[in-house]
């Protein structure tokens, strides 16, 4: 952190005398640069910028950036430092040439601050099959070795473009956003389950949705924003779950994760659903969390994923120990066994008593903190609520955090939001 802040004050510094030189000789009256030949080699870079960007190209694109960690980049809201930061939110970012779309830069204004400062404002806009998103930018450039490059660039986007929250500006007609009802197999039982299919030809990067204990709230509201963003999103449910074949266990909720990643990267799905295999992601809420870092932590082919609240069933076991834990022990085993409905409840094949004593011979293999060091080069986004009683963050979001950053190849966000989560099913999710 020392060595970012003084990096910070360095450019800091570097802006200031570049500013100081440039007023100074707005005070005598002269310059001794060429204030119109600099706007146009600006504005000639930048063009070329965007034209690798047209190409796929973004290692092309990125080559106009600082290539130092004193490259700052501020966007959404956040700040990445380093040209390898900025490089990797690009490509999280922009998956494919689909997302990535025709890059324009329009109304360019270029302020030469001294012989070696100059500062760009502008607007950015994508031209995509079914959206056109856009913002403001504005750069500051030093010139390094007698090449302009961009040192710090604070980029924005327009709210009414942002397609997670907004629909398609158009319709595909041939390959319109739809749902398909579907099941594919695991270890041999059929696994029911739909399919999200994105706006366009795709091929579409891939979502597989992972629903929580035991699957009342399916976050299939996400799934929808997810699928306006140009996602294709699986969704189903674990063996022995929701009317899906066979018997539901810890054990068989992992496996059935890997089966579905399995799924969508074979060569029918990927032809039939327009999915692009090199980009799958694993997202699941709370027991959906342990799911997804668990299957996540033994599929390398999983290159981002995402535990909203996510559950550490290895910290988790502890609520059973000792006599002092009878209570749990009991209000579980009712929960599971649905005695708090009518039916027999979501869950077949299974009891209170077989997924304790489950989760307690599995505590050690359950711990998904502990495999951290599995996803070295991959993405991993982690949340949790402030008011959460049932997974405090306090225990569980700060275990997780802790041990992915202490894993330097892992690329990890993670963010405590607002809000409470209730209790619910007796404390277990």
């Amino acid at each position: 952190m020392r060595k970012i802040i003084g990096t910070t004050l360095a450019i800091g510094a570097l802006a200031f005398a570049g500013v100081l030189a440039g007023a100074l000789a707005g005070c005598t009256g002269q310059k001794d640069f060429n204030e119109a030949a600099i706007k146009t080699d600006i504005i000639q870079m930048l063009h070329t910028q965007d034209t690798a960007w047209n190409a796929g190209d973004i290692d092309g694109f990125m080559s106009y950036y600082l290539a130092t960690e004193e490259l700052r980049f501020a966007s959404g809201g956040k700040i990445n430092r380093g040209w390898q930061a900025t490089l990797d939110g690009y490509k999280t970012r922009y998956p494919d040439k689909a997302t990535m779309g025709t890059l324009a830069f329009q109304n360019l204004e270029v302020k030469v601050l001294s012989p070696d400062f100059a500062q760009v404002f502008g607007r950015w806009e994508l031209t995509r099959a079914h959206d056109k998103p856009g913002g403001l930018f504005t750069l500051l450039l030093n010139k390094r070795d007698g090449e302009w490059v961009i040192i710090s660039d604070h980029t924005s986007s327009d709210d009414s473009t942002d397609p997670v929250t907004t629909d398609p500006v158009s319709i595909d007609a041939e390959y319109p956003p739809r749902a398909v009802e579907l099941d594919f197999a695991s270890h041999g039982s059929a696994l029911n389950g739909h399919f999200y299919l994105a706006n366009g030809a795709g091929p579409h990067p891939t979502v597989i949705m992972l629903h929580g204990f035991p699957g009342y709230e399916k976050n299939l509201d996400l799934a929808q924003a997810i699928r306006r963003a140009g996602f294709n999103v699986l969704f189903f449910h674990y063996r022995g779950a929701w009317g899906s074949e066979g018997d539901f266990s810890m054990t068989h909720v992992v496996e059935d994760a890997r089966a579905a990643s399995a799924f969508v990267r074979s060569a029918d799905s990927v032809a039939q659903y327009r999915i692009d295999p090199e980009h799958i992601t694993f997202i699941g809420h709370s027991m959906g969390g342990f799911a997804a870092l668990a299957a996540g932590a033994q599929d390398e082919h999983v290159g981002c994923v995402a535990g909203l609240s996510p559950a550490d069933y290895g910290i988790r076991s502890g609520m059973f120990a000792g006599d002092a834990a009878a209570q749990a022990r009991a209000g579980f085993s009712a929960y599971v066994d649905g005695e708090h409905l009518l039916g027999s409840g979501p869950l077949k094949g299974t009891s209170g008593k077989r997924l304790l004593a489950e989760i307690e011979d599995n505590a050690e293999v359950f711990a998904v903190a502990k495999q951290a060091d599995k996803f070295a080069g991959r993405n991993v986004y982690l949340s949790a609520a402030k008011g959460d009683t049932v997974l405090p963050p306090s225990i569980y979001h700060k275990a997780l955090v802790g041990a992915f950053e202490a894993q330097p190849d892992v690329n990890l966000t993670h963010k405590i939001f607002e809000g409470i989560m209730p209790i619910r099913g007796l404390g277990w999710r």
